[in-house]
């Protein structure tokens, strides 16, 4: 979650987007409330230098302008102001937010061009990282907008973001994502941010959820759904978004499958697990280790689907190599009276490395005696009872073992 704490709160340092606030309109409206008639005239050819992109010939006359105005007057703050915009033509940011600072300390503005300038100004600090200053000013021109557009709250939200006040952040952004049908990414990207910075996680879930469902191709925001809900303590809900993430053909992340995996288990549905990891193994979506053949065999044995739990421990002691695999068939087939089938795997199991040796015999002499092949059986208990973790239960068998072999040579014996 990090990263996307990261990206969402860096969102603010982009190219500044500017118009021109010295419109032939707002030059009148500046005319009627005291600027002179020869600035006026001269600001509007100075300005359309500027519509021709003769910038360096207009600032040539700005400077030899402001020279001529009056300190303290209407007509200094529409010099300075143009000089500004000007300057950032050039993207020199840090002159053009000193002309303007100084346009707006004169106080001669009218109130329409001041707000707008005062917006001008907020860009210019955020853009050099001074946030607090650019809220002063945003905040200001923001209390004069009747009907906020998405884009403007976003820029207050961002703002606010960047200065770690992520529960006064939340409310502008969730505004504007509600506003339109095609809200941008990295608006829901700062509001999961600003969410999990003040570990609302009931909201950074709902803001998932939202942005999921407008980008369902994107595997990060169901597996952070799912997370979340995890947190929650909601595990149907985690398993519900992994599913869906899954349909979507999005899950991909190792750590993911075995989430999904492991929540179907645990929420009563292992077929589903095991069916799960098959369709995983089979897209090489997760290795055939023995961690993820390992859970395979864990959701068919939860399922009780017992072919194929043994053929998945088959595919583990091939990949690892080891015995200890097959014991766990033979015990599926000791549960199954399946005899045969169990000294099979056990004689399967002696032919590899073995954590549980002894376990291994103890089976194989249960398996024979069972099949009432004794002598074989004896021999293996016999074997057993030499391991400090078999010895016990091979003693018991033992005695068991040697009075079935008593009573069917007495049976043989009365029958002949």
């Amino acid at each position: 979650m990090s990263t996307v704490i990261a990206n969402c709160l860096r969102r603010i340092r982009r190219p500044l987007t500017v118009t021109l606030l010295i419109g032939c309109s707002a030059l009148a409206v500046a005319q009627d409330d005291s600027l002179s008639g020869s600035t006026y005239n001269k600001l509007t050819d100075i300005q359309q230098l500027m519509a021709e992109e003769k910038t360096e010939e207009a600032l040539t006359e700005l400077w030899e302008l402001r020279e001529e105005v009056d300190p303290d007057t209407m007509d200094l703050a529409m010099v300075l102001q143009m000089l500004g915009y000007a300057e950032l033509t050039r993207d020199n940011h840090s002159e053009a937010l000193e002309l303007m600072r100084a346009s707006l300390d004169i106080g001669k503005l009218p109130e329409q061009m001041k707000v707008e300038l005062g917006y001008m100004v907020a860009q210019l600090y955020a853009a050099q990282e001074q946030f607090d200053e650019a809220i002063r000013f945003a905040q200001v021109w923001f209390e004069t907008l009747e009907e906020p557009k998405p884009q403007q709250l976003m820029f207050m939200a961002n703002l606010l973001a960047q200065t770690e006040r992520y529960a006064d952040a939340i409310p502008f952004a969730e505004q504007a994502v509600t506003m339109t049908d095609e809200p941008q990414e990295s608006w829901y990207q700062l509001l999961i941010a600003a969410s999990f910075q003040l570990e609302e996680y009931d909201k950074a879930a709902r803001f998932l959820k939202g942005a999921a469902g407008h980008w369902p191709e994107k595997s990060q925001y169901w597996e952070q759904l799912a997370s979340v809900y995890l947190m929650l303590e909601q595990e149907g809900k985690a398993l519900a978004s992994l599913q869906l993430a899954w349909r979507n053909g999005v899950l991909e992340k190792e750590s993911s499958v075995r989430s999904l995996v492991q929540l179907a288990i645990a929420e009563g549905i292992p077929d589903r697990a095991g069916r799960f990891l098959e369709a995983a193994l089979e897209q090489e979506l997760v290795p055939r280790d023995e961690t993820f053949l390992g859970l395979w065999v864990n959701a068919w044995n939860s399922a009780r689907e017992y072919d194929k739990a043994v053929a998945a421990l088959q595919a583990l002691a091939e990949a690892t190599g080891e015995g200890d695999p097959y014991l766990r068939i033979a015990n599926i087939r000791v549960e199954q009276a399946r005899w045969a089938d169990a000294v099979a795997a056990l004689e399967s199991a002696q032919q590899r490395p073995l954590k549980k040796p002894g376990q291994v015999w103890l089976t194989l002499g249960i398996a024979l005696t069972e099949q009432e092949n004794f002598e074989a059986g004896l021999n293996a208990l016999r074997e057993a009872r030499a391991y400090d973790d078999t010895r016990e239960q091979a003693n018991g068998w033992l005695k068991y073992a040697e009075g079935l072999r008593r009573q069917s040579r007495w049976q043989s014996r009365n029958n002949s």
